[in-house]
């Protein structure tokens, strides 16, 4: 699994073992469950000392929400606002909100996270805080990284309308297919089909975006 941006400076060997831990909690999380998986169990999985575990991750909720953030990482949907372009310019604008959709579709598309939105609604209502802590994590950070886009190319425009604005891109994404992969009813597009709908939903996106002055 890709590096994090929660990951330590450490060495190459140090860097090795925390992705082993953080591929064998993904893994654990989604057979078992957050209730169930304990930091024990992905020691062991992981081949590594419990102390080891620890040394990267304060607690089971910070190794989580790691396991979430490096998969935000994984598909580039948490380097928006590193982005070298100069958004002032509509053009590069559309080209960032683009290929942001094209990464965002494809996550969507990922057996893994298909299977993380179906035991996070199964867990929500004995573990609240779990579902809580997956949207921060995750979905919020992303939205957020959409509204200061917007913000930066209209200054004009409130926080509260800019994210207002993010959140009805992300649903133009999800579309039909992300409601039928949480009950299970998969139809994937092949990747082509993928990048052409994810372009579609963002030209229409810019549709619904005020005028700029």
């Amino acid at each position: 699994m890709p590096y994090s941006q929660s990951a330590p400076v450490g060495r190459p060997k140090s860097m090795e073992k925390r992705n082993q831990i953080l591929t064998s909690a993904s893994q654990l999380f989604l057979q078992d469950g957050f209730t169930n998986t304990t930091m024990d169990n992905v020691a062991k999985q992981s081949g590594v000392s419990k102390q080891t575990v620890y040394s990267h991750f304060a607690n089971k909720d910070d190794l989580f929400a790691a396991v979430i953030t490096d998969k935000c990482h994984e598909y580039q949907l948490d380097n928006i606002a590193h982005l070298n372009i100069d958004t002032s310019c509509l053009s590069n604008f559309e080209a960032i909100l683009q290929n942001l959709a094209i990464q965002f579709v494809a996550l969507l598309h990922d057996p893994i996270v298909c299977s993380m939105y179906q035991a996070i609604i199964s867990e929500s209502k004995t573990q609240p805080h779990v579902a809580q802590l997956f949207y921060q994590t995750g979905p919020l950070q992303t939205l957020r990284q959409v509204q200061q886009c917007i913000l930066a190319n209209y200054s004009d425009m409130s926080k509260r309308d800019a994210f207002e604005y993010a959140t009805d891109f992300f649903n133009l994404l999800k579309g039909e297919y992300h409601t039928k992969s949480i009950m299970g009813l998969y139809e994937p597009m092949s990747e082509k089909d993928q990048i052409t709908f994810a372009k579609q939903r963002c030209h229409k996106f810019l549709k619904i975006l005020p005028a700029r002055v």
